[in-house]
């Protein structure tokens, strides 16, 4: 995997069960600037990327415009429900700038309340 250092992101994620095999998965990721623009958080892996598969992957897209911008750091998060499967029992999420990753985070699925 290759790693963008241009745009290198803090990516938090966090699972809570819901009900049944049900988790909310929330990933947040810091920006340094307000050059970023969130998009969407989806479920599947990061464009040109092969991994294994045991982990369910996240994928979290951002654009980063060039020229001027502020030094706004900001905490983008956005919420998806995923399904456990015992066959998967991690989720990794990673945040990718303009088709190129740029941090990522994985957790296993918590014990249900």
């Amino acid at each position: 995997m290759t790693v963008d250092t241009n745009h290198a992101l803090d990516v938090g994620l966090e699972l809570k069960w819901v009900h049944g095999n049900s988790y909310d998965a929330e990933v947040s990721v810091v920006t340094p600037d307000s050059g970023y623009v969130a998009g969407e958080l989806k479920v599947g892996l990061p464009p040109a990327m092969a991994a294994t598969p045991e982990v369910e992957y996240l994928t979290f897209a951002f654009t980063h415009r060039s020229g001027p911008s502020s030094d706004l750091v900001k905490t983008n998060r956005r919420t998806i429900r995923i399904t456990f499967s015992p066959a998967k029992p991690k989720v990794s999420a990673f945040a990718v700038v303009n088709g190129k990753v740029a941090g990522q985070d994985s957790k296993t699925y918590p014990k249900r309340s």
